[in-house]
């Protein structure tokens, strides 16, 4: 994963008192600190900028150097103009100011002060550049400091990660899931990522049927070794999803992309006799995102949920609710990840849900990775209105012997929508009024934070909560 490079200058006035270049330096130090714990990478520019020359010379610097993100350090009281010359770098722009070392006498640096001004001029008289920023204040060993900057550190490190991927679709959208619709002009545009739609089922296919059964032994004994039980059932099954696994594994290779969105349903019902489910859940486990049904802008939320999270990240329907204890069910056909699993259990089953062939009946198709989620929190983003609206959601997975349905699943507790508790029947309301895709990207963890700023950051409306009512409602759209 490619690093957040973050660039900090010296804002600074003659004619306040304090010790501005000391000042300066143990705030540079600090955040030195922070760049090893934190996983960017620092350049600090010491000199100080009195002036729009001073400015000049450092925002040249900050370019060469291709930061993504500036953090003016309101050392003093600066410049408006200086401000101004800073905000021509092309890297995402931070606003710092430090507590003043005196409560009394002269003034010594008037640091808020300054950034109060530097916000008021990019939002103000910069406003038809429409220049993002986001505020500090305090020293940088504080915990709320501390905080604030990690949660941008994660934030726009996923941004960047994001903006240089290349993903491709494969075999199009699963028939009939329309609302997982997407327009690659404003994907690009959104998130700088880039779109290869062209890709046919049959590259797959014809991949696996290729591999003689030893390239694959290794996979199926990784398939056989993290299981926790396979049903007799899955039977030669196991084997065609090891070629599917290694099929998409070169393929990805081979291309050079991040990210894939694989319809999987129905196609390798009807053309390979098997469901791909298990070899998916293991694809999100072992390798890369990958998404169910061909929805690209559920793999674009899985893919930012691993940019933030050290756990896998999966596609889920939401299948059932419950009032009496305020959950709602997250599940799938069966992509358990045993990263995600309770107790680290996964079995490979027969699909719970056999497809329909016409004169024949009911078929058996396998195999799935069925598991439990483990208990802790969690995070869903849903990218909606091709990137014009985000759903954040996070929860907290139950502790229970509450029964589920067969597949991959678990019972999401302790609702919160941007933020903030929200009942079940609300988050059901707000859902079907705002016409919410029907798959929900979700990973370990609680990113609430990191998801809205993100949001922030790309300028993209969070959905808001439609409180239930028992009349018809309609909800908010972007149109055209």
């Amino acid at each position: 994963m490619k690093k957040l490079k973050v660039a900090m200058v010296n804002l600074m006035h003659p004619n306040f008192p304090g010790d501005q270049l000391g000042t300066y330096r143990r705030s540079a130090e600090a955040m030195g600190q922070l760049s090893n714990e934190m996983g960017f990478d620092f350049y600090s520019i010491e000199n100080p900028i009195l002036t729009e020359d001073d400015a000049e010379v450092s925002a040249e610097k900050v370019k060469d150097w291709q930061a993504d993100f500036i953090m003016m350090h309101n050392t003093a009281f600066p410049n408006g103009k200086a401000v101004q010359a800073l905000c021509d770098t092309g890297a995402r722009i931070g606003l710092w100011a430090v507590p003043e070392p005196a409560k009394d006498g002269p003034l010594p640096l008037n640091s808020f002060c300054g950034i109060n001004m530097s916000g008021s001029i990019i939002a103000e008289y910069l406003k038809d550049y429409d220049l993002p920023y986001k505020w500090f204040y305090g020293d940088a060993s504080g915990y709320e400091f501390r905080r604030r900057f990690a949660i941008t550190v994660r934030a726009l490190t996923a941004i960047k990660n994001l903006a240089s991927s290349r993903i491709a679709l494969v075999g199009g959208i699963a028939d009939g899931f329309d609302d997982l619709y997407f327009d690659e002009r404003r994907l690009h545009k959104i998130f700088g990522v880039r779109l290869y739609r062209n890709h046919e089922f049959s590259e797959i296919k014809d991949k696996a049927i290729s591999y003689k059964t030893d390239d694959v032994q290794d996979i199926i004994n990784g398939f056989e070794q993290d299981a926790a039980y396979i049903n007799p059932q899955v039977g030669a099954s196991l084997e065609k999803n090891a070629r599917i696994y290694k099929a998409f594994v070169d393929f990805k290779n081979e291309h050079g992309y991040d990210g894939l969105a694989i319809s999987c349903w129905p196609k390798f019902r009807t053309e390979m006799g098997i469901v791909a489910c298990a070899a998916i859940g293991r694809l999100n486990d072992q390798e890369f995102a990958a998404a169910c049904e061909g929805d690209i802008y559920g793999l674009i939320g899985m893919m930012l949920l691993r940019f933030l999270s050290d756990s896998p990240s999966l596609v889920l329907d939401l299948s059932d609710i419950d009032e009496a204890d305020q959950s709602i069910l997250l599940w799938h056909c069966g992509i358990g990840s045993k990263k995600m699993a309770k107790d680290g259990r996964v079995w490979l089953s027969p699909h719970s849900n056999p497809s329909n062939f016409a004169g024949v009946g009911k078929v058996i198709m396998s195999p799935v990775a069925e598991a439990e989620f483990k208990p802790g929190d969690a995070s869903v983003v849903r990218i909606v209105d091709d990137g014009q609206r985000m759903v954040v959601l996070n929860g907290r997975f139950m502790d229970n012997e509450k029964k589920s349905f067969d597949g991959s699943r678990g019972w999401l507790g302790n609702l919160m929508w941007n933020g903030e508790a929200i009942e079940v029947k609300d988050l059901v309301n707000t859902l079907m009024v705002q016409g919410m895709p029907h798959h929900y990207p979700l990973t370990m963890g609680n990113f609430a934070d990191e998801l809205m700023e993100i949001a922030s950051w790309l300028n993209i409306d969070l959905v808001d909560k439609v409180p239930y009512k028992d009349y018809m409602q309609r909800g908010h759209k972007h149109v055209g």
